[in-house]
């Protein structure tokens, strides 16, 4: 019998009142988690014409967002390790203080050259504190709380994002381009004060002994060895088409596909996109629910499926109903697949290695959030295949990682 049918769920889900009372600082880490999402959303709306300021090209425009993700790949996999040797605590507040800096270095730079070092800066805090919070919220989950923990997880997330570009927008308005920057430092400045002053001391108790328990059992296990966990490697195959597609298809590839297809404004766009996410956010209570009982390979592949399906639906839309339609449906799968995938990853590690497990698959997702644009415009661009032409690489590329996933996550190699 195959993984896929025989992974067991166990007792009953846990209700919400038991996992508030058993994760009591988990209000505090999603508050934190929409700040820090809102913080980077504050600066989309104002970072090219900021940069603009600094009368360089479009090209260079283009290594803030490059730079953030290289920081975020730098620190993503060393944070795993030092949240298992030092625990999360010192991570959970340092994290959001570099965020702080970083937003300060723009708001005062005089040069483009500091705006740059501030936006690495933000993604290094961004790595850190992203990864600790999903290692805490791995590590405080078990498998009857899984799916609600990680589904009001990417909740926080999402609504951090889709208040961040508003909140930006009208802090331009008062304060002009630097404005969001300042505002952002700030942000991170409340953010920081929250985990010191919010964070439970028994929390913190708890969290040591998690730490002190598994850097005893780590020099049993190596993070190199964690790829050796099929359906673990095949979580970070996901983990990197998920990403890829979210900033590849979604926020590259759709937009000029529709402008250039239906001749969209900015606002529908805008609308589109907003669409996508509200379905997200109203599906995510049923992705708790579906995630704690349902079989969580089976549910990450249809949801992929449901992804790919809808990429194609947008390919072949010749409505624009059909194509907001189709955005629905993306919204709908991703808000599935994302807390699936969170949760299965858990599942399949040991205990004592969830830190730097998580830090990988942080990694993985962010390599395919800064591969994904690069790369598929090169294809569009060197073989002339017009933005539908990227869409239906980036439907065939996440088809093929939910076909390789539903094959080799039927075998599950333990690490002893």
């Amino acid at each position: 019998m195959s993984l896929l049918d025989s992974q067991p769920i166990g007792q009953a889900p846990a209700s919400w009142a038991e996992v508030l009372r058993s994760v009591p600082a988990l209000p505090v880490i999603l508050i934190a988690v929409a700040a820090h999402m809102m913080l980077f959303g504050m600066l989309t709306p104002v970072m090219a014409s900021y940069a603009q300021g600094f009368g360089v090209s479009d090209m260079q425009i283009g290594l803030m967002i490059t730079l953030f993700a290289v920081g975020r790949l730098g620190a993503d996999i060393p944070a795993g390790h030092l949240a298992q040797r030092f625990g999360l605590f010192g991570l959970l507040w340092a994290g959001p203080l570099l965020c702080a800096a970083g937003s300060f270095m723009g708001a005062i730079a005089g040069d483009y050259t500091s705006v740059l070092v501030g936006r690495t800066v933000q993604g290094v805090g961004s790595g850190l504190f992203m990864t600790a919070a999903t290692i805490f919220c791995a590590q405080q989950s078990d498998r009857r709380s899984r799916g609600k923990i990680m589904s009001v997880f990417q909740g926080a997330m999402l609504i951090g994002a889709t208040f961040g570009p508003s909140v930006g927008g009208v802090s331009a308005g008062f304060f002009g381009l630097a404005g969001p920057f300042w505002v952002a430092a700030c942000v991170g400045v409340a953010t920081t004060a929250v985990v010191l002053l919010r964070f439970p001391a028994a929390q913190m108790a708890e969290m040591h002994a998690r730490r002190v328990k598994a850097t005893a059992q780590s020099a049993r296990h190596s993070s190199l060895r964690l790829l050796l966990i099929l359906p673990f490697a095949c979580v970070l195959l996901v983990n990197f088409g998920v990403f890829l597609t979210r900033t590849a298809g979604q926020w590259q590839m759709i937009p000029l596909m529709v402008v250039e297809r239906f001749a969209f404004s900015p606002e529908q766009i805008g609308l589109a996109l907003t669409l996508s996410a509200f379905a997200t956010l109203l599906i995510l209570p049923v992705t708790a629910w579906l995630v704690d009982r349902v079989r969580r390979p089976r549910l990450i592949f249809v949801s992929l499926l449901g992804v790919t399906a809808s990429l194609v639906m947008i390919v072949i839309s010749d409505q624009p109903w059909l194509f907001y339609a189709a955005m629905l449906g993306m919204g709908v799968a991703t808000g599935i697949s994302g807390p699936a995938v969170a949760a299965y990853a858990v599942d399949v590690v040991p205990e004592s290695q969830q830190a730097p497990a998580m830090g990988i698959m942080r990694f993985a997702g962010d390599l395919g959030y800064l591969v994904g644009p690069v790369s598929l415009g090169f294809l569009v661009e060197r073989y002339a295949l017009g933005y539908t032409g990227g869409l239906v690489i980036n439907a065939a590329l996440l088809g093929v990682c939910a076909l390789f996933f539903i094959l080799l996550s039927r075998q599950r190699r333990a690490i002893h």
